[in-house]
């Protein structure tokens, strides 16, 4: 599966972006924040801070945030929902990965079971990282097409290693 990069976009195209793409638009999104949250902007002013046509007024980050929910619950534009934060990111020199949710808090024992279960898919990730990179780079190229295949399998790898991660900090908390 291909993971969605964001590289060379802004941050606020990628909202506008996102939000352009879901069912009700920007309209819509100003009537859902007017009922459901009560934030009250109008679509000619949302439309100038995200399109660049009103370069003095800002986009407050709490506008950003209610864009990304609503996104997110929209089953045509959901997966772009994350895709202004991957961009931000980017131009700041970082990466973004989704962690998701992590399964229900259980005993230990099954903590720690899950955990183990992780480690040995890390090794499975980390043999398919390697495979990719060797494959490709035998002729002495990377292709975009191989560059893509590898940092799937990178970002496959390093949203284990998160999970792992979070069980662990959890678990950690339990004792406590």
């Amino acid at each position: 599966m291909t993971k969605r990069r964001i590289p060379s976009t802004s941050w606020k195209d990628a909202l506008f972006n996102a939000l352009s793409a879901t069912k009700g638009g920007i309209e819509g999104f100003c009537s859902w924040a007017g009922t459901s949250r009560n934030r009250r902007i109008a679509a000619s002013t949302l439309y100038g801070r995200l399109d660049g046509s009103r370069p003095a007024e800002r986009t407050p980050i709490e506008d950003a945030e209610l864009i990304t929910e609503y996104v997110k619950a929209d089953v045509h534009a959901h997966d772009m929902a994350c895709d202004w934060i991957r961009a931000l990111a980017t131009r700041h020199g970082m990466v973004v990965l989704e962690v998701g949710e992590l399964p229900p808090a259980e005993c230990k024992r099954a903590d720690v079971e899950r955990l183990l279960r992780k480690c040995a898919d890390l090794f499975a990730k980390g043999g398919a990282v390697s495979g990719a990179i060797t494959l490709s780079a035998e002729d002495g190229e990377i292709t975009p097409r191989e560059s893509d295949d590898i940092l799937t399998k990178i970002d496959d790898a390093v949203q284990l290693l998160l999970r792992a991660r979070a069980m662990v900090a959890r678990a950690a908390e339990e004792v406590e």
